[in-house]
């Protein structure tokens, strides 16, 4: 038998002569990779969730014109600020998110105004059907989405006029009418529900303001600073226009994740200190009782480096087996987390495997730590005596 093949051969019969403590330390190396491992899986998978549910919450940017106004009052008194009506520039609008890739696709083109409808005047916004139906997968529609030549129509407003689909409008501007059809009703609880939607290029005909926009809503991938440093880039290459972040939601609910993170990451700090402490008493144990073994290996013309190099090799070896062990349970316990408490399922993420085994190893070694150096220190002639 080689060198090589004989120390392994020793490493492997030492743990399988000492059942009891060898059972022992892979359940605590595998508790505390599994916490790790199960951790780690279900932050990534609240992080996951958590920043498709803001997606829900729409557009996290907001481009609006600067409108020209004045202060109406006299002396003392101000009776407010009286404006004008500003648009946007579409095309400079357009040439401007080109040159800001993280502005994303997500986007919604909007132009706000009135037209004449049977006599009476009602509120409009010109968008394209695609882009809002994109940005705004939480409206419920009752019927179908419309094409260039259809509408939506507010759910209060279709209420109050008796209007349903099918139903033809026939609506006129400062430079044109149309008559469109009603294709759905749209509900959400906010301003949409009093309006009336029409294709954006319609629109611009109608009311003689081609190539002009009020607003536009972006959804952009970025978040925090990123998302702040975006603004101010956009709010640079539109002069004439207000960039405005809408993230109230999304700021807490970030806030939110971030606590929870924290709190996981202080259980997981206390887990793994108390584990790596259990595993440190019985190294400890471990070397008190195989004194005599120790002595006798010395005894035998083992240098202090060879022992060591064979105590080390136990501890490493339970580490991986730990590991192994630990990835395992860990995934099991993140599937039952996030389908019971998130309602959704846990990736399977393979780079959490060397982390748990890295994690396994790494407490293996430091409990072992006290231990090498007793073994270091032992005297072979006092040990092979009981003393």
């Amino acid at each position: 038998m080689s060198r090589r093949r004989w120390f392994f051969h020793v490493v492997i019969r030492s743990l399988a002569h000492r059942k009891g403590g060898t059972l022992l330390l892979v359940t605590v190396l595998a508790m505390a990779s599994s916490l790790v491992t199960s951790l780690g899986i279900v932050s990534f998978s609240m992080e996951k969730k958590v920043a498709e549910e803001i997606r829900r919450y729409g557009a996290n940017l907001v481009i609006v014109a600067d409108s020209a106004g004045v202060e109406v009052g006299s002396g003392g008194m101000n009776f407010g600020r009286v404006a004008e009506s500003a648009y946007l520039d579409q095309g400079q609008v357009q040439r401007a998110l080109l040159q800001e890739p993280a502005a994303g696709r997500d986007l919604s083109f909007h132009l706000r105004g009135a037209l004449k409808l049977w006599g009476d005047t009602v509120a409009v916004d010109g968008v394209v059907f695609p882009q809002i139906r994109r940005l705004s997968p939480w409206w419920r529609i009752q019927g179908t989405w419309p094409d260039a030549n259809g509408a939506l129509i507010g759910s209060d407003l279709a209420l109050r006029r008796s209007i349903k689909p099918g139903d033809a409008l026939s609506l006129s501007g400062p430079a044109g009418g149309m008559v469109v059809r009603v294709t759905g009703i749209v509900s959400t609880g906010g301003e949409a529900d009093r309006l009336v939607f029409l294709d954006l290029l319609a629109l611009q005909k109608a009311l003689g303001l081609q190539g002009q926009l009020t607003a536009v809503k972006i959804l952009a991938a970025a978040t925090g600073e990123d998302l702040r440093r975006l603004a101010g880039n956009l709010q640079k290459l539109l002069g004439g226009a207000q960039v405005k972040e809408v993230r109230q939601v999304a700021a807490t609910s970030e806030s939110l994740l971030k606590k929870v993170q924290l709190l996981m990451l202080l259980v997981a700090a206390v887990v793994v200190t108390a584990c790596g402490a259990s595993v440190a008493a019985t190294m400890s144990s471990s070397v008190l009782e195989r004194g005599r073994e120790i002595g006798l290996i010395k005894a035998m013309g083992a240098s202090r480096r060879a022992v060591l190099l064979l105590f080390t090799a136990e501890s490493v070896l339970l580490g991986i087996i730990g590991g192994v062990a630990g990835y395992g349970a860990g995934y099991a316990i993140a599937l039952l987390v996030t389908k019971t408490v998130f309602a959704t399922a846990a990736e399977f993420l393979p780079a959490f495997f060397p982390a748990a085994v890295v994690v396994s190893c790494f407490l293996a070694l430091v409990g072992s730590t006290g231990p090498l150096i007793a073994v270091y220190r032992l005297d072979p002639v006092r040990s092979l005596r009981g003393e």
